[in-house]
C-alpha cells in the first residue's frame, strides 16, 4: 500500500506544496484547470515527487467532476489517501468531498492561512507545517535572491543609525535634501560611485567611501557647523534613502517574539533579462514569522496614497493570499491614509502614534499579535 496524495489546485501554489511537504507521499495527482497548470508545474519543480499524469478537468460539470474522483478512487483503492481541498475550485472540493468521505482508507486535509493542517475525518488539527519562505518565493516565480540579512548589521551599524537619527534632528531640512530626497543626478551618483560628495553648500555636505564611511556636515544659524561620522560596515547603505529608518523599524522587529529570520531591501529583479539595478519591485522589510510573511514598508512620512496602493499591489504579487503587510511612518498618518491602509487589509503604524513614546515596541508588537493569526478574507 502506498501514500498517495490527490490535491486540488486553484491559483495559490503555497497551500498545494504544504499539503505535499507535510504528508510526504509517494504519489501527487495534481486536479487542475488550463488556468491552473502554471502552479502545477511550479509545484511539480519544487517537490520533485513522482506524480500521476491527469488532463484538466472541467471548472463546473458535475458530471465530470464527480467521474474523475471516483475514478481516482476506484485507481487508488488499495492505498492509503489523503486529499488536500485547500486549494482549487468550490465546486471540485464539495465533490470530490462527497465521493472520498465514504472511504475508509482515504483522509481529507485542510490547511488554513496559519499553516495548520486539519484532519477532516478526525474533525482536529493535526500539526504546524513548517513555512518555507523561500520555496514560497519561487512558487510565486519570484525567487528572492537579493536582500540584507538583518543579522549582517553589527554594532557599529547601530551606532551610526544613531548617529543618523541625531544628524536628522539636527538640521531635517538639510539631512533629507542630501540623503533622501535626491535628484536624479545625484542618485545616479549616489548608486554608480564608489566615493563622492554631495553638496548644499560650504557648511552643508555630505561624503561617502562605500561601503563603510559616511561624512555628514550640517548647519544651523543658532548652533553653527556640526559633523557627523559613520564608520561601520552598511555606513552608506544606512545613510541614504532612509535606510537608517528601515533598519531601525527592523531592529524594533527583531526583538518580537514571532521573528524568525529578517530581510532588508529585499530586490525582485525582472524574470528576463532584469538586473538589481532595474528592479521589478523593492520590499524595505521581510519577515518570516513561522508560519508566513510579514511583509513591510517603511516611510518616515507618506507623501502620496499611491505609495500605499504600490505595496499593496507588491504584496498581492510576490506573497499569495495568507501573508500579512505592514506599513509603518515615521510622522503621523492622516485618518484617509490610515482608512486606505485598512481597506486594503494593510496594517498601519505610527511611531509618532504611540501613547506610550517610551514603549513603542509593545505597543507595534500588541498590534500584530491581534492581527497576525487572522484569517484573510482577500
Amino acid at each position: 500500500m502506498g501514500k498517495v496524495h490527490i490535491t486540488l489546485v486553484g491559483g495559490q501554489a503555497m497551500p498545494v506544496y504544504n499539503g505535499i511537504a507535510a504528508v510526504q507521499p509517494d504519489m501527487v495527482v495534481f486536479v487542475y484547470s488550463k488556468e491552473s497548470i502554471n502552479v502545477v508545474n511550479a509545484v511539480k519543480n519544487e517537490t520533485g515527487i513522482p506524480f500521476d499524469e491527469q488532463e484538466p478537468l472541467h471548472e463546473t460539470d458535475p458530471q465530470e467532476i464527480i467521474s474523475r474522483a471516483q475514478s481516482l478512487a476506484e485507481k487508488y483503492k488499495d492505498d492509503e489517501i489523503t486529499l488536500n481541498i485547500t486549494s482549487g475550485l468550490k465546486s471540485w472540493s464539495h465533490l470530490f468531498a462527497r465521493v472520498f468521505d465514504q472511504l475508509p482508507n482515504a483522509t481529507i486535509i485542510y490547511i488554513d492561512q496559519n499553516n495548520v493542517l486539519w484532519d477532516y475525518k478526525q474533525m482536529n488539527s493535526t500539526q504546524t507545517i513548517d513555512f518555507d519562505m523561500d520555496a514560497s518565493f519561487r512558487l510565486q516565480g519570484n525567487p528572492l535572491k537579493h536582500y540584507i540579512p538583518f543579522a549582517d548589521f553589527t554594532e557599529e551599524d547601530k551606532q551610526s543609525a544613531d548617529t543618523l537619527v541625531a544628524a536628522r534632528r539636527y538640521n531635517c531640512g538639510s539631512f533629507n535634501k542630501l540623503t533622501t530626497i535626491l535628484t536624479n543626478d545625484w542618485k545616479n551618483k549616489v548608486e554608480n560611485q564608489k566615493s563622492g560628495c554631495l553638496s548644499l553648500s560650504e557648511t552643508d555636505y555630505v561624503e561617502w567611501e562605500k561601503p563603510d564611511f559616511i561624512r555628514l556636515v550640517l548647519s544651523t544659524k543658532k548652533y553653527g557647523i556640526q559633523e557627523f561620522v559613520l564608520e561601520s560596515p552598511n555606513a552608506v547603505h544606512l545613510a541614504f534613502n532612509a535606510g537608517w529608518f528601515e533598519y531601525r523599524i527592523a531592529r524594533m522587529l527583531s526583538h518580537w517574539k514571532y521573528a524568525k529570520d529578517i530581510r532588508l531591501n529585499c530586490i525582485f529583479p525582472l524574470q528576463k533579462g532584469g538586473s538589481v539595478k532595474f528592479p521589478k519591485n523593492e520590499i524595505d522589510i521581510i519577515v518570516n514569522t513561522g508560519t508566513k510573511i510579514l511583509f513591510v514598508e517603511c516611510k518616515t512620512q507618506i507623501s502620496q496614497s499611491t505609495d500605499i496602493d504600490k505595496f499593496r499591489t507588491a504584496v498581492k504579487n510576490y506573497g499569495g493570499l495568507g501573508n500579512k503587510a505592514l506599513f509603518i511612518t515615521d510622522n503621523v498618518m492622516t485618518d484617509l491614509q490610515k482608512e486606505k491602509c485598512k481597506e486594503s487589509g494593510i496594517i498601519s503604524f505610527s511611531l509618532q502614534d504611540s501613547t506610550t513614546p517610551s514603549n513603542k515596541e509593545q505597543e507595534l508588537f500588541r498590534l500584530l499579535d491581534i492581527t497576525l493569526f487572522n484569517i484573510n478574507t482577500k
